[in-house]
């Protein structure tokens, strides 16, 4: 009994020696922190689901496959080695399912709109469309829009068909006169007569002629009718101007008498006129004149003088001249203040005239000469010279004014002329003012 004990004991002592001496179990499991986009994508290791990303898994030291996958997303497969105690973060972005969708219409060649924005024209493949419902607009001329939309559900290729529907009409315009410049809703497009199909709507149409008014209005087309326009131009009157050398000729057109040239005579009616111009001391003119629709016609005669004339020059400008006692101007200004132009004195009888020269500052204030004109001829006399006051001068010294014309002058002194014939010089020191005189001093 004894010993059946010590044994026992024995053996109990070396169990709890055994139990002492083993170590403790240590996880060396790696952890894989899964994440995805978009999340909420299922993660599946070895075929066996492990939940939702986000998602953090341990594993085992190993090597495994793992698949994320989620509904309209191609899965995604990628190979995991776990490793003793490992942390390891994994991202994976999902591409999604897409598919190719071509669009056909009847009749092709219509545009494929897409959220607003042209993207072709059919027969057109639109890549890369997403699970989901997807729409589109055909537009083509003389067509209806047309909306259509699909639906893609997987990558399987579709095909989508639109029927367009043809919503014109046809516009005929015509025009009297023929052969009009025609615009269509601001468009040239040739001229009338016009026919041609068009969409269904108001349109704007113009209608141009030289020579006639432009006509405008509004045409409603009307699908598949034919909308009949016809128009008649109105004709612009026309303008005839009237100019004669010299002025002043009396104007007679088709027997109806207007005032003298030159005159400008509107509102005529297009045609042909019988035009006569009468001037006293010239020969009579006739002339056929065309005015056209909406023109300006210009009649310019020179007529022929049967009586004669005088070319006077007087110098300096600024003279009244009179001949044989009866005022008819004064001359004017030439190249420069001390020449004047030629001035023209006509419709003269065939005899000996007295032209009379006068101005306010001359000395003498008048002036005759006696001139012979012949008939039909123009007499140009030698140049007449007056002498006439220009210049006004103040003396320093006396305070004495005079009023004469400078003959001479540099910058230190001046030769002045009082009157005619005489002579005097001053220094410019000497002078309180000098200026030229104004036409009414």
């Amino acid at each position: 009994m004894q010993k059946l004990y010590r044994i026992v004991s024995i053996l109990a002592l070396g169990i709890l020696i055994m139990a002492g001496c083993e170590e403790k179990k240590v996880d060396n499991r790696s952890v894989f922190n899964i994440k995805s986009t978009p999340d909420g994508a299922t993660v599946a290791i070895n075929n066996r689901e492990a939940g939702l990303t986000p998602r953090t898994i341990p594993l085992s030291p190993g090597t495994y496959i793992m698949e994320i996958s989620k509904l309209h997303y191609k899965s995604a497969w990628q190979k995991l080695v776990a490793t003793p105690s490992a942390k390891k973060n994994i991202e994976v972005e999902l591409e999604p399912v897409t598919s190719s969708v071509m669009i056909e219409s009847k009749p092709a060649d219509a545009v494929v709109e897409i959220d607003g924005k042209e993207v072709g024209q059919t027969p057109f493949i639109i890549h890369d469309q997403t699970i989901g419902k997807h729409s589109a607009r055909l537009l083509k001329p003389g067509c209806v829009p047309q909306e259509i939309s699909w639906t893609v559900e997987d990558a399987r290729p579709q095909l989508v068909s639109g029927n367009l529907f043809s919503n014109t009409g046809t516009l005929d315009v015509k025009s009297d006169p023929a052969g009009a410049n025609l615009f269509l809703d601001g468009k040239a497009i040739g001229k009338t007569p016009f026919t041609d199909k068009l969409e269904q709507g108001e349109h704007k149409i113009r209608v141009e002629m030289k020579g006639y008014n432009p006509h405008e209005q509004t045409a409603v087309v009307t699908r598949d009718e034919k909308k009949d326009v016809q128009v008649t131009l109105q004709i612009l009157p026309g303008t005839l101007n009237i100019k004669t050398t010299p002025a002043g000729a009396t104007v007679s057109v088709n027997a109806r008498q207007y005032q003298n040239s030159p005159v400008t005579l509107k509102d005529l009616q297009p045609g042909d006129y019988t035009v006569k111009l009468t001037l006293q001391g010239h020969d009579p003119i006739e002339k056929k004149v065309t005015v056209m629709p909406g023109e300006t016609t210009d009649l310019t005669e020179n007529m022929d003088s049967n009586w004669g004339g005088i070319d006077l020059v007087v110098n300096p400008p600024g003279v009244t001249i009179y001949v044989d006692g009866k005022k008819l101007g004064i001359s004017e200004q030439g190249e420069d203040k001390t020449t004047s132009k030629v001035f023209e004195i006509r419709n003269l009888s065939s005899e000996e005239h007295v032209i009379k020269l006068a101005h306010k500052r001359a000395l003498p204030a008048e002036k005759e000469i006696k001139v012979k004109v012949s008939k039909g001829q123009i007499t140009r006399p030698k140049p007449v010279n007056m002498w006439i006051a220009d210049t006004y001068i103040k003396l320093k010294e006396n305070g004495r004014e005079m009023k004469g014309r400078i003959r001479q002058q540099n910058d230190d002194e001046i030769i002045f002329e009082p009157e005619p014939g005489i002579a005097q010089r001053y220094a410019r020191k000497e002078l309180e003012t000098l200026r030229e005189l104004k036409e009414n001093e």
